[in-house]
C-alpha cells in the first residue's frame, strides 16, 4: 500500500468530522514555525536528559489542540513515549494520583499509536532483562532447564535493576516481579492485577496485593515518584523519554472548591519547580488552556500568585514566544493563513483520492470561499479554521464525485456559516477517536 495517499486520506477523514488529524499534520501546518522550532528544541533537551513545562494559551479554535497533536507526532518520530490526557471531571488535575492512572492508560508509542502501550513497555523491559541474563550466562533459550534458570535470575535481578535506576519503592519492585512470575505461569488474572497496580488502579483485590507483597496504592503522596520511575524505565528500554500532554486545561478554572482548584495550580507549580531543578529527567509536560485560564484573577492561574509569577514574563516585557517562558500565547488565523492551509488541504485531498483538485477548485474560486467566510465572521475569522476546513472538505468531496459541469453549482452554495459555528462549538479532542 502506498503510504502517502493513506496518510492524506486519514487527514481528510479527520477534517471531515471536525477533528484534529492524528497523523500527517506536517502536510497542513501553517503559521506555527516559531512554536515548532521551540518545541523541537524542547524535545532535544529532554532527549539529552532535561525536563521542561510548556503552557499553551489561546481562545477556542485558535489551534491549541492542533499544536499539541503536532508535538505528539514530532515526539513519536523522535522516539518518545507520549501520553495525552483531556483534563476534566474524570481527570481532575488536583488529584494527581488519578492523573497518573490516566497517563499510564494514555501511553502511546510510534508503533502503538491507537492502543495502550503501557503493558507492552513493561514486557519490553522484562524481555530485555531476560536477553541480558541469557547473554551473560550463556543460556540456551530452547533448553527448558535454562529457561527456568533465566526466570529465577530475572526475578532476582528486577530489584537490582530498579536500584540502578534509583527506583527503591519495594511495592513497585514487587508488582513488577509479580507481573513477571504470573506471566511466566500463564496466570492472566494475576498478571492483569499486577500491571493494574503499577498503572495506579485502586481496585486491585486485597488477596492479590498480599500475594505480591504490595502495600497501599498509588496516591497523592507517591504519584509523582511513580511517574519518575516509569519515565526512568522508559528511557532504560531505549526510548527517548516521556512527553505528557494535558489538553482542556480550562477545566481547572471550573473547579468549584477553592482548595481543590488551588491544589491543581500547586501541582502545576510543583512540576515547573522540579523540572527547573533537574528532576523528571527525559520528560516534557504540555498544558493547553484558554487565555481566561491564565488571566482570570478570581479563578484562573492569576489568582494563584506563586504559580502566576512562574509563568508571566519579566515586568515591562511583552509576553513572547521565546523558549525562556513556560507560557506561550498562540496567535489565531488570519485570511492569509486560512488561504494557505486551504491550499494545502486541497492538495492533500487530491493526493488522497487521486484527482486534479486544482482544476475543479482553482485558486480564484478558493479565494472567494475564504472571502465569503471572512465577510460572515469578520474579526472572529481567527477562530473558525476547523469549521471552515470541514466545509471545504465537504465541497471537495462533492466535486470529486460529481461531473465537471456541476462544479459551478456546487461552489455557488458556498460553506454554511451556521455549520462552521456548530463545528467550532464542539470540543476538539487531541485523539482522533474512531
Amino acid at each position: 500500500m502506498d503510504e502517502e495517499p493513506f496518510i492524506c486520506e486519514s487527514i481528510i477523514r479527520a477534517l471531515k468530522r471536525g477533528l484534529v488529524p492524528s497523523q500527517g499534520l506536517d502536510r497542513i501546518v501553517v503559521g506555527r514555525e516559531g512554536e515548532l522550532k521551540h518545541l523541537r528544541a524542547d524535545l532535544e533537551f529532554s532527549q539529552n536528559g532535561g525536563a521542561w513545562v510548556r503552557c499553551f494559551s489561546g481562545d477556542y479554535g485558535v489551534g491549541k489542540t492542533f499544536l499539541c497533536s503536532l508535538l505528539r507526532e514530532e515526539a513519536w518520530h523522535t522516539g518518545f513515549v507520549v501520553a495525552a490526557v483531556d483534563l476534566g471531571r474524570d481527570a481532575p488535575f488536583h488529584r494527581f494520583e488519578v492523573i497518573y492512572h490516566r497517563i499510564m492508560d494514555g501511553m502511546r508509542t510510534n508503533h502503538f499509536r491507537e492502543v495502550p502501550a503501557f503493558e507492552f513497555i513493561v514486557q519490553e523491559w522484562l524481555f530485555n532483562l531476560e536477553q541480558e541474563v541469557q547473554r551473560s550466562m550463556g543460556f540456551n533459550p530452547f533448553n527448558p532447564e535454562h529457561r527456568r534458570e533465566v526466570s529465577r535470575i530475572v526475578t532476582y535481578r528486577i530489584s537490582e535493576q530498579l536500584a540502578k535506576l534509583r527506583i527503591y519503592d519495594s511495592s513497585f519492585a514487587n508488582a513488577l516481579r509479580g507481573y513477571y512470575e504470573a506471566s511466566q505461569q500463564g496466570n492472566e488474572g494475576a498478571a492483569t492485577a499486577a500491571v493494574g497496580w503499577l498503572k495506579g488502579d485502586p481496585n486491585v483485590p486485597t488477596e492479590l496485593r498480599q500475594e505480591f507483597q504490595i502495600r497501599g496504592s498509588v496516591d497523592k503522596g507517591n504519584a509523582f515518584n511513580f511517574l519518575q520511575a516509569m519515565a526512568a524505565l522508559v528511557v532504560h528500554i531505549g526510548y527517548a523519554g516521556l512527553i505528557l500532554i494535558f489538553d482542556e486545561a480550562e477545566s481547572i478554572r471550573g473547579i468549584s472548591r477553592p482548595d481543590s482548584r488551588n491544589a491543581a495550580y500547586e501541582n502545576l507549580r510543583f512540576l515547573i519547580d522540579r523540572t527547573a531543578q533537574g528532576e523528571f529527567a527525559h520528560c516534557g509536560f504540555i498544558l493547553a488552556g484558554t487565555e481566561d485560564l491564565f488571566n482570570d484573577e478570581v479563578r484562573g492561574v492569576a489568582s494563584h500568585q506563586a504559580l502566576y509569577d512562574h509563568l508571566k514574563p519579566e515586568r515591562g516585557r511583552r509576553r513572547t514566544q521565546g523558549s525562556r517562558y513556560p507560557l506561550v500565547t498562540l496567535a489565531g488565523f488570519d485570511r492569509m493563513k486560512l488561504h494557505e492551509v486551504a491550499l494545502r488541504v486541497r492538495q492533500v485531498h487530491g493526493i488522497a483520492y487521486g484527482w486534479d483538485a486544482i482544476e475543479r477548485l482553482p485558486d480564484a474560486l478558493l479565494k472567494r470561499l475564504i472571502e465569503e467566510t471572512a465577510a460572515r465572521f469578520g474579526e472572529q475569522l481567527t477562530t473558525v479554521p476547523r469549521g471552515f476546513l470541514k466545509g471545504l472538505v465537504d465541497i471537495l468531496d462533492e466535486l470529486v464525485q460529481s461531473p465537471p459541469s456541476l462544479a459551478v453549482e456546487i461552489l455557488a452554495l458556498g460553506i454554511d456559516a451556521d455549520r462552521i459555528e456548530e463545528v467550532e462549538r464542539e470540543e476538539a479532542h487531541l485523539l482522533d477517536r474512531p
